[in-house]
């Protein structure tokens, strides 16, 4: 059963239903999609109770304005974008209730560029291949649009308000550092070029959902940066014949006959998610076992998330 969730008076840049995406539909040309933020997007649905992966609203930019068709317990994670209840400033990461009839708006970037607003019993779209993230360039889905109607699985508002302490929340810094395994394709680039990406920092140009492109030193290659096509992924870093680095992302394609440099671990990737143009990146290579390592801690700690977070007082 569906129960209004609320109405889309301004779309904003960009908006769409977002989980942890389709799998197994790779080999098929079919990106995975999903949250380009997913460890924002599970910590949100632990906060109201919901299967880590539901599908949450994903709202990049800002420039939104929701209104709510019922009472319903939600929590905003990820970016903040100067979210207000009513024109008040509205909680971050922690359960509120967002009562019918209040409105709700992303003005636009303070900290960050993704913002997910998780919705107890989870967003009511339709299911693609196993998954409710849209992809719009394979016609799964679209992408909301003012005047549209949202609902939800639940109308429930019985839980206890919860939330993170800022010393468990992610802190979405312009400079990152992040870890990347290195590919078997690094003996395609000059030894030097290899060392400068290591040393210096690189700076995000433009992206989307589908890649970012990155300005700083280009990379040269000691023969051809061209190979025969094979499998790529939401964090590969590939060097295309411009020398310039590449990072794909969520909505990337699966294939791609570009050297890459590497991988972007899993529990960093988020840290790519949110960086606004201009932010920054400092790329460290670590080995296989250090990102298995990483993987683990990173899905033990939203694995414990209800005994994280913490009781927050009616006032």
């Amino acid at each position: 059963m569906s129960y209004p969730l609320c109405s889309i008076e301004k779309a904003g840049i960009l908006t769409s239903i977002q989980d942890l995406g389709r799998f197994g539909y790779q080999h098929y040309g079919v990106p995975i999609s999903g949250a380009m933020d997913k460890v924002a997007l599970q910590i949100g649905n632990g906060l109201v109770g919901n299967d880590l992966g539901a599908a949450c609203l994903e709202v990049t930019m800002g420039g939104t304005t929701l209104k709510a068709s019922h009472d319903h317990l939600v929590a905003i994670t990820g970016a903040d974008l100067d979210a207000k209840l009513n024109g008040k400033k509205a909680p971050l990461w922690s359960t509120f209730i967002w009562r019918k009839g209040t409105t709700l708006t992303f003005k636009g970037p303070v900290e960050g560029i993704r913002a997910y607003i998780a919705v107890q019993g989870g967003i009511d779209s339709e299911s693609i291949l196993g998954s409710q993230s849209v992809y719009e360039r394979g016609q799964m889905g679209r992408h909301i649009q003012s005047g549209d109607q949202l609902y939800s699985y639940s109308n429930q508002v019985d839980r206890k308000r919860i939330g993170l302490s800022h010393d468990k929340r992610p802190s979405y810094d312009k400079e990152v550092d992040v870890r990347l395994v290195g590919s078997q394709h690094q003996s395609y680039i000059k030894k030097e070029s290899i060392e400068a990406f290591f040393n210096s920092s690189y700076t995000v140009s433009t992206g989307d959902r589908m890649g970012i492109q990155l300005d700083g030193e280009a990379m040269t290659f000691e023969d051809t940066g061209d190979i025969i096509s094979e499998a790529v992924t939401f964090g590969t870093v590939q060097v295309p014949s411009s020398g310039m680095p590449v990072i794909l992302m969520a909505d990337s394609q699966t294939t791609g006959g570009y050297v890459t440099i590497g991988n972007i671990v899993r529990a960093d990737l988020w840290k790519i998610a949110q960086l606004p143009p201009g932010g920054k990146i400092n790329f460290h290579k670590i080995s296989h076992e250090e990102a298995r390592k990483l993987s683990k801690n990173l899905h033990s700690f939203l694995s414990s998330l209800q005994k994280e977070a913490k009781y927050i007082p009616s006032k």
